[in-house]
C-alpha cells in the first residue's frame, strides 16, 4: 500500500465498524490502531469517529476523510495502471484514420518521434475524408481520428486541437502573389482548384464564401490534395489549404500563400478524436499522451 499507515488504519476501522474487526483484517494489535486514530484526530483537530457500545461510527469529519481516501485510492490505481501500461509498450498497434493534409508532415513527424521511444509499436494509417474518418472511429476500425474541423458529435470525444488556419495558395507568378492576406471578396472571378466535399477544407471554404456572399469559381475538383498542389504550381488557379499541407513546397519556392481573412477559416483546427464508449489500446492511449505533449491547444 502507498497510503500512509495512519490512513490505512483509519480506512480499515471505517470499513469494518470497529477497531477489533479492523485489527483482525490488518493483523496488528488494537493499541497500534487506536494510537494511529488518536494521532490522526489530533493532526486534523477533529473527531473522526463516534465511539459507541456497538462500535465506531464515522462523524461528518470522518466521512470527509473517507471520501479523500477513496479519491486517493482511485488516483493510485490509475497511476499503477499507467505504469503497467508503460511496461506493455514493447509491442502493439495504433490504428489511425487521418485527413490527407495531416499525412504530409504533421502525422509522420509525430509517429517518428513516438517510434524512437517505442520501436515495437506499429502504426496503421488510413487516409480518408472527414465523414469517413468519423465513421471509422465510431465503428472501431480506427482508434484515433485526425480531421480538419470535425462537427460536434455525441459519439465522438474531442481529445485535442491543433491550430491550423486556412491560407490561399498559388504559384509565385500568380497575379495575387505577394499579398500577405486575402479576403473572400478579393477572389471574385478567380479560378480555383478545390478538394471534393468529403474534405473538411472544402466545407470551411464554402462556409466562408457563403458568409461573404462570394460565388466560388471552381475550375477543378479533386479528392487529392497532392494533385491540387501540383496543379496550383503549374497554372493560374488558387487553392485553399492549411500551411502544414504545403510547407515543403512553400519552402522550396514552388508555392506562395496568403492568409485567408475569415473568422471561420482563421480558427480552423486539426481535431483529434476517439469514439465515446470504446476502450483504447495501451499503445493508442500512450500515443494520445504523446500528441498532447506536442502543440495541442
Amino acid at each position: 500500500m502507498l497510503q500512509p499507515i495512519c490512513l490505512q488504519y483509519f480506512e480499515a476501522v471505517a470499513r469494518n465498524g470497529s477497531i477489533r474487526h479492523a485489527c483482525d483484517k490488518l493483523f496488528v494489535a488494537p493499541s497500534a490502531v487506536s494510537r494511529q486514530i488518536v494521532n490522526l484526530e489530533k493532526e486534523l483537530n477533529a473527531e473522526l469517529f463516534e465511539r459507541t457500545p456497538h462500535g465506531m461510527a464515522l462523524t461528518a469529519a470522518g466521512e470527509v476523510l473517507l471520501r479523500y481516501v477513496d479519491s486517493t485510492n482511485g488516483h493510485l490505481q490509475c497511476a499503477r495502471s499507467e505504469i503497467e501500461d508503460l511496461s506493455m509498450l514493447a509491442q502493439g498497434t495504433v490504428r489511425i484514420a487521418a485527413a490527407e493534409g495531416t499525412t504530409f508532415d504533421f502525422l509522420p513527424a509525430r509517429v517518428a518521434s513516438f517510434s524512437k521511444q517505442h520501436p515495437g509499436i506499429q502504426f496503421k494509417i488510413s487516409t480518408l475524408g472527414t465523414h469517413q474518418i468519423a465513421e471509422q472511429v465510431v465503428v472501431d476500425a480506427a482508434e484515433i481520428g485526425l480531421v480538419f474541423g470535425v462537427s460536434s458529435r455525441d459519439d465522438l470525444i474531442l481529445r485535442g486541437r491543433v491550430s491550423n488556419s486556412m491560407r490561399v495558395i498559388m504559384r509565385p507568378g500568380h497575379p495575387l502573389a505577394g499579398r500577405d492576406s486575402l479576403a473572400m471578396s478579393d477572389l471574385v472571378g478567380i479560378s480555383m482548384a478545390l478538394p471534393d466535399r468529403t474534405f473538411g477544407i472544402r466545407r470551411l471554404v464554402e462556409r466562408a464564401a457563403q458568409a461573404a456572399k462570394v460565388p466560388l469559381k471552381i475550375q477543378h475538383e479533386s479528392n487529392s490534395l497532392h494533385f491540387i498542389k501540383s496543379l496550383v504550381q503549374n497554372c493560374d488557379v488558387v487553392g485553399f489549404m492549411p500551411r502544414i499541407t504545403f510547407a515543403r513546397e512553400e519552402a522550396a519556392g514552388g508555392i506562395v500563400s496568403a492568409e485567408l481573412r475569415d473568422p471561420v477559416c482563421e480558427q480552423a483546427t486539426i481535431d483529434i478524436v476517439t469514439a465515446r464508449g470504446h476502450k483504447l489500446s495501451t499503445a493508442a492511449r500512450s500515443f494520445l499522451r504523446h500528441l498532447a505533449g506536442e502543440e495541442m491547444m
